[in-house]
């Protein structure tokens, strides 16, 4: 199964980039896959919590945290209602996070995703093309996280620095 990732240092402590990252039901504020999502168990964190993230049109996927290290790793998985049926060429088997401090307010933030690929068309896809698809879609969700703690200058506002400095 192929797995793509993206690392980036966020102008964050640990603690409150982990806090963005595991407060799912505002994921919509790092994830622009995920414009709602609702849990599907009582349980809100931790291995076992299950949720529902629906996309722009509406649809839902389920999800499951399949593994959970506080402030260190966590990672989703999707659940499959009906196993057999394979209507993609490559499904996504789990996204995560791996985060470590990279000083007392930066955190090293890594983000994951692996794929498994069907049939010998998606095995081909997903060892050759959907790699660096993905990197876009984790590139993306790590600039969103990023902004969360670190917002985008306006575009005049160097200009302004610049002028502050003469």
């Amino acid at each position: 199964m192929p797995t793509s990732y993206e690392s980036r240092i966020i102008a964050a402590p640990v603690a409150d980039v982990w806090a963005a990252i595991t407060d799912l039901e505002a994921a919509s504020r790092w994830n622009g896959a995920w414009q709602r999502v609702e849990y599907l168990s009582w349980q809100r964190e931790g291995v076992g919590a299950t949720f529902r993230a629906y996309n722009e049109e509406g649809v839902g996927h389920n999800f499951r945290i399949s593994e959970w290290a506080p402030e260190e790793f966590v990672a989703f998985e999707p659940l499959q209602d009906e196993p057999e049926e394979r209507p993609y060429l490559i499904t996504l088997q789990s996204q995560s996070f791996l985060l470590k401090p990279a000083d007392d307010d930066h955190t090293d933030v890594t983000l994951f995703a692996t794929a498994k690929g069907h049939g010998l068309r998606g095995w081909i896809t997903a060892r050759f093309v959907w790699p660096n698809y993905q990197r876009q879609g984790l590139r993306r969700a790590l600039d969103n996280l990023q902004d969360l703690f670190e917002p985008p200058l306006e575009e005049d506002e160097p200009e302004k620095n610049e002028a502050e400095a003469e």
